[in-house]
């Protein structure tokens, strides 16, 4: 399976980390769709990132990434269950891209996910279920990658020290993407870690040289497991391994759910979008398809 995120700490838990890999979650999210390579670039790069914050989080229920933009690529969406499920997908102007790369003299190269989305926002969403709190956090899209961007969320508003590094390739027409991320573990009740803040700074900046240091044919290399590129990577460091998660692609899309959402629209609404007395959509995530008879949904 190479569908994984392990979560590690580091340092005699001074820190804490996730490292990920993605291979068939992209093959089954990029199965029904053929986007342009910078706008399948994008939803790999997104996809990675939003398995590594997912891991972060305790929930039960649904974590969800969004990024908005004004640009050409205007919305990339990560959905992340509890249960390990995954789907991705992207809403883009494929002239203006076009228009975007003669303008830059950019044609055949894949360009960092922020230059596409312009400016916007980066939203993080956590739903348990009826009776609970929705969870949200936002931060404006400021950063030249999707890295610096997802970074300035946690300087903001979590205020933690994070690193973090994401990995995209394409080999014989099939998008992976991979990822690391390592972060400062805050004392607990008062605790004090047993390094000094000067000794603990030195440790913290040797970890972040070491992740760097993570070579994409290393981390895309699926005769490796994950963790052995862990271990290979802090083998001074303490590497402990804490949890092993496995994701598939899965999406929750249903006729069902598509009734209600069109059943709730305006009469002059249904009417405008039916053709011949139907109605056909088709889900953004994996492509299926529903036809729906405009009696049905104003019945509804």
């Amino acid at each position: 399976m190479n569908d994984k995120c392990i979560s590690f700490n580091l340092d005699n838990n001074a820190f804490r980390g996730r490292i990920v890999r993605t291979d068939n979650v992209m093959k089954d999210i990029f199965a029904n769709w053929v986007y342009p390579d910078n706008i399948a670039a994008a939803v790999a790069e997104t996809t990675a990132l939003g398995i590594l914050l997912a891991s972060l989080m305790k929930f039960n229920g649904l974590f969800t990434l969004q990024i908005q933009g004004d640009g050409p690529l205007s919305v990339l969406v990560t959905d992340v269950t509890s249960e390990g499920k995954v789907r991705s997908c992207a809403k883009y102007d494929a002239q203006k891209i076009e228009n975007a790369q003669d303008l830059r003299k950019t044609a055949g190269e894949i360009e960092p996910t922020p230059h596409w989305l312009g400016h916007g926002n980066l939203i993080f969403t956590i739903d348990q279920g009826p009776k609970t709190d929705l969870y949200q956090g936002v931060v404006d899209l400021q950063g030249k990658t999707l890295e610096e961007c997802a970074l300035r969320y946690f300087q903001c508003s979590e205020q933690i020290d994070t690193h973090l590094r994401l990995y995209i390739k394409k080999e014989n027409n099939v998008w992976k993407s991979a990822g690391i991320l390592i972060q400062k573990m805050p004392a607990v009740g008062g605790k004090e870690l047993s390094e000094n803040e000067d000794k603990l700074a030195e440790i913290w900046n040797e970890d972040k040289i070491l992740t760097d240091s993570l070579k994409p044919e290393e981390i895309f290399d699926t005769s490796l497991p994950l963790e052995d590129v862990l271990f290979r990577l802090f083998h001074e460091h303490q590497a402990r391994v804490v949890k092993e998660s496995e994701y598939h692609f899965g999406c929750r899309c249903s006729r069902d759910k598509l009734l209600n959402t069109l059943s709730a629209m305006k009469e002059d609404d249904i009417n405008h979008m039916a053709e011949n007395g139907k109605i056909t959509a088709t889900c953004n995530f994996c492509g299926q398809t529903y036809v729906f008879d405009k009696s049905e949904l104003l019945k509804n």
